[in-house]
């Protein structure tokens, strides 16, 4: 009998509002005070990840994370005998019971819980003493705050010191023991596996995943007529923000296969796709800053050495003879015309009501919901599985980050 030291990551405050649990800590803490075990994963919500730039959690890290349904068995394992505990536990047992209630199992309220806020009050360190200002008076590191696996860790050392500090203090052993009868006593419900691993959210130093090894290294069948035209089409669209979004890598990946398109022969269309771009810049006889820095970001997103676009600026193809006028991308064949509609979807870094602003003082219209009329979804975070995004998707609506609207309606 022990802790299970939990802290969730959510896209909200409310599980009453539709905030979704997002990544998952938990930390066992033996009752000798011992740190005993360590597990965490990021969750999908189906639905947008709320305040991103708060638990920096992007739709990448969660497109193919398990939904919490889905490790309910493992987690009710990691909780059972246990006391449940967390920094603000009323906020963390409002999202464990939203959470399992959606799965199909309810809990029983009387969940033997501890809050190591209240804990803290109690060695003097204030009722509204923060995890920060705790790990500081022990000298805990903290690790990344905002991140359910290190924010459970610390908060499991901080259980610990409490456990161990209070064994010479009157009466506290008593209340040690009485709380680890109580979570020994409690039962969640016992579950067979589904067999879905956690998954631990990326950390900023790891690589992006390439969506090139995705893509089929031979298939055994001739590619169809056409094939690599509509190829080309789709990677127009996606490039338009000049970034390839994981939900966009799916769409190049599966048409790829769908037509017969091997991992070689996508990376050749890839080169030449970007060969054209170098010719478009060159065709009125320079290219700019601004040109160069738009072609090193498609050939990034191509996964094509930056040196290669290098090279081919440096200088004019010989078929450019007479200088001529001409936008760099192809891929610009994409235009917003007069009164196109717009959605919008997501906390981006300009304020809803001011890019509303831009949009409309350009001609355009700004629409609240997703139809087939409208032409282009601008997303915080062009993976989102927004209600938006998910039905621009459907109707093969292109979605764009800020930097894709910006430039689409000549910001």
């Amino acid at each position: 009998m022990g802790y299970a030291v939990v802290d969730f990551e959510t896209t909200g405050i409310l599980p009453s509002y539709h905030h979704r649990v997002i990544e998952i800590g938990v930390v066992h803490v033996e009752s000798d005070g011992t740190v005993s075990g360590r597990w965490e994963t990021v969750v999908n919500p189906q639905r947008d990840l709320g305040a991103q730039s708060i638990h920096g959690i992007r739709t990448a890290d969660v497109f193919d994370a398990p939904d919490f349904a889905d490790i309910v068995p493992e987690l009710a394992g990691l909780l059972q005998g246990r006391v449940f505990v967390a920094l603000n536990v009323n906020f963390d047992l409002r999202f464990l019971q939203a959470e399992f209630e959606r799965a199909g199992y309810l809990l029983h309220p009387q969940i033997p819980s501890l809050c190591t806020m209240r804990l803290a009050h109690s060695l003097g360190l204030g009722g509204s003493a923060s995890l920060a200002a705790a790990c500081e008076s022990f000298g805990i590191p903290l690790g990344s705050a905002h991140r359910a696996g290190d924010d459970a860790f610390a908060a499991a050392q901080l259980l610990s010191v409490y456990r161990r500090e209070s064994a010479t203090w009157p009466g506290w052993n008593q209340f040690w023991s009485d709380w680890e009868r109580s979570g020994g006593a409690y039962s969640y419900p016992m579950l067979p596996t589904k067999g879905v691993l956690w998954q631990q959210r990326r950390g900023p130093a790891d690589p992006e995943p390439s969506f090139l090894n995705r893509l089929s290294a031979r298939l055994d069948r001739d590619v169809e007529a056409g094939a690599e035209s509509e190829y080309l089409a789709l990677l127009d669209r996606c490039l338009l923000d000049r970034s390839i979004s994981v939900s966009e890598a799916g769409m190049l990946v599966a048409l790829a296969d769908e037509i017969g398109l091997d991992r070689q022969a996508a990376e050749n269309l890839h080169v030449r796709y970007v060969d054209e771009l170098v010719s478009a810049a060159w065709m009125d006889g320079i290219v700019t800053d601004a040109e160069r820095q738009e072609l090193e970001k498609v050939a990034r997103a191509l996964e094509i050495p930056v040196e290669a676009v290098a090279d081919a600026l440096a200088t004019p193809p010989a078929a450019v003879a007479t200088p001529m006028t001409a936008p760099l991308p192809a891929m610009e064949a994409f235009a917003l015309c007069p009164d196109d509609m717009v959605v919008l979807t997501g906390e981006m870094s300009r304020p809803r009501s001011e890019w509303s602003a831009i949009i409309e003082s350009r001609g355009f219209k700004t629409h609240p919901n997703v139809t087939k009329k409208v032409s282009l979804v601008a997303a915080a975070d062009p993976d989102s599985l927004s209600g938006k995004a998910k039905k621009a998707r459907e109707y093969s609506i292109p979605i764009v980050d800020e930097a894709g609207l910006a430039r689409l309606v000549g910001l």
